[in-house]
């Protein structure tokens, strides 16, 4: 039994996916080092891991089981990354006369989902959530219901009434706003959802994985027998990687005019950023009022005025300069992820 419950968080940002999945190469590579098991996988040092949009697809992928081998993962790393790399322009698929008939998405969503759903069936088929390796967290945001939704692999194996396919919640959680048109899905007990994307509310899942696994993971999987209401944050170890907070500079001599249409990317800008800096504070306040700095890691690029990197560009320039930007990210962080590496093998 490990000594602690160790959540990974990924954040959602399209194509920015790249970044956590480029730094979680090097962690599996270390992983493998220092075990001496060159077949380790991340999945079996995480007891949860967390991902909105960008981020639930990155879930997915990891935790998704070899059917030759189902209790081992059948992606590396590696593959994860090269999966979401090559895949990135079909998740982003604009045809002519999609982009014709919508004014280049004013009138409609900017991309057709047709072409995801496509790879996403192609790739997980019938997979269910259930049969994901280990318990993750994916949110959404119910539009008719108006509430959170969150997609839960071992709320899924102990209730067949929260169990989907997981093309569906992939589809769910990657509906963004203006993107994509909102997801209807059913539950595999035929209730219908309408979801959009859940980085409305949570785009950095950190927070809501680690109350997960406060008070109702370990009622399942009791992981830690000596917590009958699961894991305090003296019992985790948490790597929260971003896709890069966006600090675009608003002069107060342009912002102090604008309208309703003026405002609507800075918006989307302040709000997405906010609430990931939030989060972040929040954790850090929790880990910090403990003494357990180094229980918590958090790691997301400040993306400027010059180096934004659009979450929807797949171009060969965008995409090769998020990659660096995440190997950057791997050599300034190294020594810390060096010290929570050792603490996931405790």
């Amino acid at each position: 039994m490990a000594r602690f419950t160790r959540i990974l968080s990924l954040d959602g940002g399209g194509v920015r996916g790249l970044i956590p999945a480029k730094i979680l190469i090097y962690v599996e590579q270390k992983l493998q080092e220092k075990t001496g098991n060159p077949r380790a996988r991340l999945a079996e040092y995480f007891d949860l891991i967390a991902g909105t949009s960008a981020g639930g697809i990155l879930t997915s992928l990891y935790l998704c089981p070899d059917p030759n081998t189902p209790e081992k993962p059948l992606f590396s790393a590696e593959e994860v990354f090269q999966f979401y790399y090559e895949k990135s322009d079909q998740i982003f698929a604009k045809t002519f006369l999609h982009s014709l008939l919508n004014f280049g998405g004013f009138l409609n969503e900017k991309y057709s989902h047709h072409s995801l759903e496509r790879l996403l069936k192609t790739f997980f088929g019938d997979l269910r959530l259930s049969q994901l390796l280990k318990p993750c967290l994916i949110t959404a945001y119910d539009i008719e219901r108006r509430q959170t939704h969150f997609f839960t692999q071992h709320d899924a194996v102990v209730n067949s009434q929260c169990d989907f396919l997981v093309r569906e919640v992939i589809r769910s959680t990657t509906a963004a706003p203006t993107f994509f048109e909102v997801a209807q899905i059913k539950s595999l007990k035929n209730e219908v959802y309408s979801f959009v994307d859940g980085g409305v509310f949570a785009n950095n899942p950190a927070l809501c994985a680690y109350a997960e696994a406060r008070h109702v993971f370990n009622r399942y999987f009791n992981l830690d027998e000596r917590y009958e209401s699961g894991p305090t944050a003296k019992e985790m170890v948490i790597l929260s990687l971003g896709t890069g907070d966006v600090k675009r500079n608003y002069p107060y001599n342009r912002a102090r005019n604008w309208g309703q249409i003026e405002w609507l990317i800075p918006l989307f800008d302040i709000i997405m950023t906010g609430v990931s800096e939030t989060v972040d504070y929040q954790m850090k306040q929790i880990f910090d009022a403990i003494e357990k700095h180094d229980q918590y890691l958090r790691i997301s690029p400040i993306l400027k005025n010059q180096q934004l990197f659009p979450i929807d560009n797949t171009t060969e320039v965008n995409l090769r300069g998020i990659v660096k930007l995440g190997q950057e990210q791997t050599e300034k962080y190294q020594n810390r992820l060096d010290n929570l590496i050792d603490l996931l093998l405790m």
